[in-house]
């Protein structure tokens, strides 16, 4: 009986934890008025994602307030595939215009009804949607990205302290 006990106790950690893309969904969900903060949640999501081997440990891109990590894996979410994720936090003052929050580029393929998930999300979360050729991204990762993938399946979703659930994608 102690053994049944025990087996059970070990096991359930494993059935509590969230996948990987959970785990990103969790750092889109933080209310705007709490995107300024640095908040121990988001730091332990971004430490998971890093242990998980789906972003690299240091950024790959550093950009003014920005660090953005490329995908290491394919990693499923809402409809789409993971790109890379946009980290852009106020540490300390390098100039003007911070936008806390999370931005994640996604490989969406084309319109179906996949597309109408992230539109939801977005809405319901206060976030933005916006084509990749019209978002604000470092030179660095629209060079890497164009590379691998066409860029009219590529979009943002952005959920950062300026964004509202208004999306440009039709």
């Amino acid at each position: 009986m102690k053994q049944i006990i025990f087996l059970a106790l070990m096991i359930m950690p494993l059935l509590s934890f969230a996948g990987p893309s959970e785990v990103l969904l969790s750092l889109l969900k933080t209310p705007p008025s709490e995107r300024i903060q640095l908040s121990s949640e988001k730091l332990n999501a971004l430490e998971t994602l890093k242990k998980l081997g789906i972003i690299n440990s240091e950024p790959d891109i550093v950009a003014d307030y920005n660090h953005i990590y490329m995908a290491n894996k394919q990693l499923p979410i809402l409809g789409g595939v993971l790109l890379a994720l946009d980290d852009e936090y106020f540490d300390s003052y390098v100039g003007c215009c911070v936008n806390p929050g999370i931005a994640l580029v996604i490989h969406v393929g084309k319109k179906n009804a996949d597309a109408l998930r992230l539109m939801e999300f977005a809405k319901e979360n206060a976030c933005s949607v916006t084509p990749f050729e019209q978002a604000i991204m470092a030179n660095e990762l629209e060079e890497s990205l164009l590379e691998t993938s066409n860029k009219e399946d590529i979009v943002v979703l952005s959920c950062k302290l300026h964004d509202e659930a208004n999306t440009q994608i039709e």
